[in-house]
């Protein structure tokens, strides 16, 4: 590929990019997190015609903008990992401590800030000699930034990771839900970066043959942005405020007596919610009451059928049951050491076994076998019925109809 033909695909990737950002900073849900990616590709988009023009006309024309490369990239790390906390966050608020994830900007602003105020003249005068202003790109604080990147794509990594233990004890149904889609774009960024270190050294190095791709990676950044900035748009809101307010109002109630009229703000409640839980940790729910809402429980389970609502939440659960929901989901975990997905799926498939053997329903296909059970999908149902029984929905019926 040319330079020129690689020029074309990265500006023409930095139009699109800011088209993409403008449609992220009106989407009203997922706000705070798609209006973080907004300003990812922002500053993408404008690196990426940095990289394409990186060349000693284009700076001389510009010296303003020389060095200007070294100082957006403090910020893709830390935006990659906000948007990732926003977008798996029960409370997607600005909070004070987000602040600390500019620090690495703004070390990086004052460290260039002399070169910065300097005039044109004498920013000219440095890039007429451009081989050694190029070898000064490969300098000390470049390579730091090498290694930031990829230490905050790994803590985004970790952020996904919890978030998808955390929604197996909230949700029965995981669609919506498990962002496959985030930790896909994490893992490839991951990737790209890792290979954009290698691109890196190998130019700084100088070693043969593969000098010439340190350009030719940034080309995977954008179609990598792109993906990503395309299924944000399309991403559900995870946690809605109905459920936000439940919460606040759960949490409320547990508090001192002198504090439950006060209304807890969207910056005390993960606190106060974890304060709860340590609480009842140390205390212990008393083991009569344990006992008396898990027969509670499991009588609901077995009459009323809840499990064959496909989107049935443990907030649902607990407001039906009129159990608080930090019980219920301590029970489920302490006396039935299960999680809340496997404990609701596993009613799911009993009922899905029923009706698999039941001639009335003979007629089905497998999808409606899975919804009339409760499932939302048909790779879902397959997935868990294998899971929890070793065969598949057509294997367990083959099986169970061989004579003994």
């Amino acid at each position: 590929m040319s330079l020129f033909a690689l020029q074309v695909i990265l500006v023409a990737g930095a139009v699109q990019g800011v088209c993409l950002a403008v449609l992220l900073f009106t989407r009203r849900q997922n706000q705070l997190a798609n209006r973080l990616l907004g300003i990812l590709m922002l500053l993408l988009s404008f690196q990426s015609v940095l990289v394409a023009f990186d060349t000693r006309d284009f700076f001389l024309a510009f010296p303003h903008l020389s060095k200007v490369s070294w100082l957006l990239p403090s910020l893709f790390g830390p935006l990659i990992y906000l948007f990732t906390a926003k977008l798996t966050s029960e409370r997607p608020a600005w909070h004070k401590k987000d602040f600390l994830h500019l620090i690495p900007f703004g070390l990086c602003l004052l460290y260039l800030l002399p070169y910065y105020i300097q005039p044109a003249e004498v920013k000219i005068a440095y890039l007429d000699d451009f081989e050694k202003a190029s070898e000064d790109d490969f300098g000390l604080l470049n390579q730091l930034l090498n290694f930031l990147h990829l230490a905050y794509t790994g803590a985004a990594l970790l952020l996904i990771r919890k978030h998808e233990r955390h929604i197996l004890q909230r949700f029965s149904a995981l669609h919506k839900v498990r962002l496959r889609w985030l930790r896909q774009f994490v893992r490839l960024a991951f990737g790209i970066i890792l290979f954009g270190v290698m691109a890196f050294y190998a130019r700084k190095w100088q070693v043969p043959g593969l000098t010439a791709i340190y350009h030719f990676h940034y080309l995977g950044v954008i179609i990598c942005i792109y993906w990503i900035g395309y299924r944000a748009l399309a991403q559900p809101a995870i946690f809605n405020r109905a459920r936000r307010q439940v919460l606040a109002q759960e949490v409320s109630s547990t508090l001192p007596e002198k504090e439950a009229g006060q209304e807890p703000n969207a910056e005390q409640l993960p606190a106060e919610e974890e304060a709860t839980a340590a609480k009842y940790q140390k205390s212990g729910l008393r083991e009569e009451a344990a006992d008396e809402y898990l027969q509670q429980l499991l009588c609901y389970m077995e009459e009323q059928k809840p499990y064959l609502q496909n989107e049935l939440t443990i907030q649902d659960l607990a407001e039906a049951v009129a159990i608080p929901r930090h019980h219920l989901s301590r029970i489920i975990n302490e006396r039935l050491a299960k999680n809340f997905y496997d404990f609701v799926n596993e009613y799911r498939v009993d009922e899905a076994k029923r009706l698999l053997l039941d001639p009335s329903f003979s007629h089905y296909t497998t999808l409606g076998i899975a919804l009339e059970a409760g499932f939302n999908s048909k790779p879902t149902f397959n997935a868990v019925f294998k899971k929890q029984t070793g065969l598949t929905p057509t294997a367990f019926v083959s099986k169970a109809r061989i004579p003994v």
